[in-house]
């Protein structure tokens, strides 16, 4: 399971070459990576099935390449993906620590908001993005522990999606989604 948390980009960009693999530097990060699949994969394959990681830890290295060649939809600041990464002055990539994955399940391909509501009811989580029922859920475990909820809302025009609806952990469970495009 480390493997997909830290090699997940080789699915996704099988051409980019990397000289630290992705492996991270910080201890912290290494631990991190332990508490996410304790605190968020293991429970969902468990009850679910299988996962699958789009979008994993990202070293600073990775970060960089990501930076430069593919950079939409990214928010490294925020997005809690570097876990607890520093930059090559020493500072943080993203202030607030812990560490995102973006996944679906398999089986679960066209119905991702059942595995949201079922992390918002039993799991520990920081911050879900809950980008529509066919896309993968982006959850991140952190020290701020807010249980943020974000909906992100289909842009009819571009496609994209953009911030929509917050919600908190008791307000996200009786909401109901158009999951638009």
């Amino acid at each position: 399971m480390n493997n997909t948390i830290i090699n997940w980009y080789q699915q996704r960009h099988p051409e980019w070459q990397l000289a630290n693999n992705n492996n991270p530097m910080s201890n912290e990060t290494n631990k991190t990576i332990d508490d996410y699949k304790t605190q968020i994969l293991i429970p969902i394959e468990q009850h679910f099935g299988l996962t699958a990681i789009t979008y994993g830890f990202t070293s600073f290295e990775l970060y960089k390449k990501v930076q430069k060649l593919s950079p939409q939809h990214t928010a490294p600041t925020l997005d809690q993906h570097t876990s607890h990464e520093v930059n090559s002055r020493g500072n943080p990539i993203c202030k607030r620590g812990g560490l995102a994955c973006d996944f679906i399940v398999e089986g679960f391909e066209e119905n991702m908001g059942v595995i949201a509501k079922y992390i918002v009811q039993h799991l520990p989580f920081d911050r879900i993005y809950f980008y529509g029922n066919n896309k993968p859920l982006h959850v991140s475990i952190g020290p701020e522990n807010s249980q943020f909820i974000q909906y992100m809302l289909p842009s009819l025009k571009t496609g994209l999606r953009y911030p929509g609806k917050r919600y908190n952990k008791d307000n996200y469970l009786t909401a109901e989604f158009k999951d638009e495009i």
